[in-house]
């Protein structure tokens, strides 16, 4: 029953992971969508400035310049946002919980392959010596 529960933990575990990446990358990708909308902006927004110097007065000019320049500092700051690669340590419990679930369903396996031919056997000679033998092999496969 034990090993159907670590089985049970390792796939939640997993499944948490994949969760919050997905949810990590989807965050990231609305940011550099957000960055590319004000670069967008920023060049319509130069254009007018630029079309606005062709006038006599210079108050529209000044006025696009500022707001161009928020522009900037906006795509500035989403672009920042969306190139960091976020740390999750909950995504990183959830793989360190996995794998230690992992390594303990192994673990039970191998013990129920050493007792296996201890409880099958009838005489308890050969019981022994059977366990000992898949005692021997199991440990030599689980260091490869």
């Amino acid at each position: 029953m034990r090993l159907l529960s670590l089985a049970k933990a390792a796939w939640a575990a997993e499944e948490l992971h994949l969760r919050r990446l997905v949810r990590s990358r989807g965050m990231q990708a609305g940011y550099a969508a957000a960055a590319v909308i004000f670069l967008v902006m920023m060049l319509v927004m130069l254009h007018l400035a630029a079309f606005a110097a062709l006038e006599p007065g210079r108050g529209p000019v000044v006025a696009a310049m500022w707001v161009a320049a928020g522009d900037l500092v906006l795509l500035a700051l989403l672009a920042w946002m969306a190139s960091r690669a976020g740390h999750d340590p909950v995504a990183d419990e959830a793989v360190r919980l996995r794998q230690e679930a992992v390594r303990q369903i192994g673990d039970q396996a191998a013990r129920a392959m050493v007792l296996a031919p201890l409880l099958r056997s009838q005489n308890a000679k050969k019981g022994l010596l059977g366990a000992a033998v898949t005692a021997v092999v199991v440990g030599l496969l689980s260091r490869r």
